[in-house]
């Protein structure tokens, strides 16, 4: 039987062998028939070359291994995966994470039995926790508007299989060598797609612990946000979904970045031109940003103050912040 859905692990040498086993065999392990296995070695080292081969070789036919020819990061590793699928369904799984072993069969029978071209299923992150209570929000109204609140609050990527037409159809690939490379894509593959279906069970399971974010990650995260602009401006998302836009590149690209420049930057290390270029940044995309309905909703008076600081005056900002170390915005 031709398999419906290819799952493509990205492997980056960030875990140990025995995260990588642990991944690979969540996939392995699967119930359905109708998957086949693509992991994806970003440029690994001998002895993760010799652990997927092993796998390769042992399930001939279940998992073919491959194997980028440079760093590209989990973007140029799911990228390589996306040119060497040939299933009608795909799915995205990290090294490290793990995946039930009823994953691939209960999200293809929720697609086969609604017909949406996206399902998400619930999972250990709590940015999961967005996807059953919006899908639950927004039962009565239709696709369209759906989508549109999807897009402003996406959950995460790997938790959901995805039509491979969105990809092929609508050119979406990921930023490449950088951090944060999910961050555009898993919003625009909403935005390409026609319905979507979540079911509650928790079938995706994250790694614990995250890597520690550096300064580097903040400018790949604004490098990757400008991808996104870019790619709604070009696909006409910013006429069609004005608000969704402009949020996602508000939490996205202005506020996580804001708060983590300041949960990893010691007080007087912190630099007024960084702060000043990321005011302009927002400012210069969407100068009234701080009258968006999903902004207003989101985030607290106290958060909101400390914004409407920044963008007035950086200066003032870091003043006002000295004594503080660690901002929670979620």
């Amino acid at each position: 039987m031709k398999p419906l859905l290819t799952i493509i692990i990205a492997v980056e040498d960030n875990h140990t062998i025995e995260d990588v086993r642990k991944t690979v065999e969540s996939a392995l392990l699967q119930t359905s028939d109708k998957v086949s296995i693509l992991a994806v070695g970003d440029k690994p080292v001998e002895y993760t070359k010799e652990v997927l081969s092993e796998y390769s070789e042992k399930n001939a036919g279940k998992i073919r291994v491959i194997y980028t020819d440079e760093k590209r990061g989990a973007g140029g590793a799911f990228n390589l995966g996306l040119r060497n699928a040939d299933t009608e369904w795909i799915a995205f799984l990290n090294e490290g994470d793990a995946l039930s072993k009823d994953f691939a069969e209960k999200l293809l029978e929720t697609a086969d039995k609604t017909g949406a071209d996206v399902v998400s299923c619930a999972s250990n992150s709590p940015e999961n926790d967005t996807d059953e209570a919006v899908y639950n929000e927004t039962e009565e109204l239709d696709d369209f508007e759906r989508i549109a609140i999807m897009c402003a609050n996406p959950g995460e990527l790997e938790s959901k299989i995805y039509k491979r037409s969105i990809f092929d159809d609508n050119g979406l690939w990921f930023p490449e060598r950088v951090s944060f490379e999910k961050l555009g894509v898993k919003r625009l593959a909403l935005l390409c797609a026609n319905r979507h279906e979540h079911t509650d069970e928790k079938l995706y399971f994250f790694a614990e612990g995250e890597k520690e974010t550096e300064l580097q990650d903040l400018y790949d995260r604004l490098d990757v946000m400008t991808y996104f602009i870019e790619e709604c401006y070009k696909r006409e998302f910013l006429e069609e979904y004005p608000e969704e836009v402009e949020f996602a590149v508000i939490e996205d690209m202005y506020v996580k970045t804001l708060f983590d420049y300041i949960n990893i930057t010691p007080p007087r290390k912190r630099k007024i031109t960084f702060l000043e270029m990321l005011a302009e940044a927002i400012t210069d995309c969407f100068p009234e940003f701080e009258t968006n309905p999903y902004y207003y909703e989101k985030y607290d008076d106290e958060i909101k103050d400390l914004i409407e600081l920044h963008v007035t005056s950086p200066y003032k900002f870091i003043k006002q912040t000295m004594k503080i170390t660690e901002i929670d915005v979620q």
